[in-house]
């Protein structure tokens, strides 16, 4: 089979990874727009579910991830000098380079052709001339867009808009800093993802972010500033992020022919819970798993998507209630902290109150936030 994969990301890789071991005759090709050493991005989240996906049906490559990954078990949330941690679940980070300098890695030792700073020929070519072609080219996925009618897409764009940044210091977990101004708040989601870095993702109200595209030196150094107390000295870093609204990519059907969608170019999830490349890598577990065994390709892309989409909407469902409550965040700040952190950590349904309860750091003083949760 000659297996023709759009975009040199996570999924697109590990999907070359993967396909490559189903059988060493596959030839297998990924087109990477981009230069080997031009990412984007800082650090990327697995839950400890997601990572056992990933151990269950790949133990080489999971073992590969260990010693990079960065493990925390706290959530804080910080607003008026005050701050509410709670603990108990389980998440790890990679820096984004690592994750691709593994899979690149197992690329080049399985046989993969990875072509960097090459765009993908045109669809209708790469698809006469393979027998499959993943599209794991992004939520602005081209390829995508181009049967965008066949895909059924449709696009729903966030109220926020959001810059990817890097802090010089590892936060404690995840924390979540709301400063209010007065364009309305601004809430950073920092988490540390290797020694002494962090992930810095900023968001605001569309008419209080900068009007650049591009995150420009005078926009860090005012991030900087509003978060000084957080920060603690530390450095903020742009390198190629930009100003964007978040958008929610739905499909009616994941395949049309030989093409097939995987990660943000079939589904999107909300930045604010970190479920992206981790959903990616599952996707690229399943269609490889429906491709052993399915002899037909026409059932083996409805398997795939049988089994992944109950997936992807489940935590679709979960990313838009967590997008709703950050798009009206206003009118959750006047509960106080103890009722804001309860809020935040319950957004999404995941976590219930009586999780709050169960999950509280008994190393913290949070009997405010014990109350609200328990509704006295």
């Amino acid at each position: 089979m000659r297996i023709g994969i759009i975009g040199g990301g996570p999924g697109g890789l590990y999907t070359a990874v993967l396909a490559k071991r189903l059988d060493p005759r596959h030839e297998v090709v990924v087109w990477e727009r981009d230069a080997a050493d031009r990412t984007y991005g800082f650090g990327v989240i697995f839950s400890d579910p997601a990572l056992e996906v990933i151990g269950r049906a790949d133990p080489r490559t999971r073992a590969a991830l260990e010693p990079w990954l960065v493990r925390w078990n706290r959530m804080s949330v910080h607003h008026r000098g005050e701050a509410f941690t709670t603990a108990g679940l389980g998440f790890a980070a990679i820096a984004r380079v690592s994750l691709l300098a593994v899979l690149r890695r197992w690329c080049l030792r399985s046989g993969v052709t990875v072509l960097h700073g090459r765009p993908a020929p045109p669809l209708e070519r790469l698809a006469a001339e393979c027998d499959l072609v993943v599209a794991a080219d992004g939520a602005h996925s081209a390829t995508r867009t181009g049967r965008a009618g066949r895909f059924g897409t449709t696009l729903r764009p966030c109220a926020l808009r959001y810059a990817w940044l890097g802090a010089d210091r590892a936060f404690d977990g995840m924390s979540f800093m709301i400063a209010e101004t007065a364009g309305g708040p601004v809430v950073a989601h920092a988490y540390p993802y290797a020694d002494g870095r962090s992930t810095f993702l900023v968001e605001a109200r569309a008419d209080a972010a900068p009007a650049q595209e591009s995150v420009q030196a005078p926009a860090v150094d005012r991030i900087a500033r509003l978060f000084g107390e957080h920060l603690g000295g530390a450095s903020l870093t742009a390198g190629r992020s930009r100003w964007s609204r978040f958008a929610v990519v739905r499909n009616r059907t994941w395949w049309d022919g030989n093409v097939v969608l995987l990660g943000d170019a079939a589904h999107t999830t909300h930045y604010s819970i970190g479920s992206g490349t981790a959903l990616a890598m599952g996707d690229a577990v399943a269609l490889t798993t429906a491709l052993r065994e399915h002899s037909g390709l026409p059932a083996a892309l409805a398997a795939y998507e049988a089994a992944r989409r109950p997936v992807a909407e489940r935590m679709q469902q979960v990313a838009q209630a967590s997008l709703e409550w950050f798009e009206g965040i206003d009118a959750e700040l006047a509960a106080g902290l103890p009722g804001l952190a309860t809020a935040l950590f319950t957004r999404g349904g995941r976590v219930s109150l009586a999780d709050v309860r169960d999950l509280e750091d008994p190393a913290d003083v949070t009997g405010p936030l014990r109350a609200v949760a328990a509704g006295r």
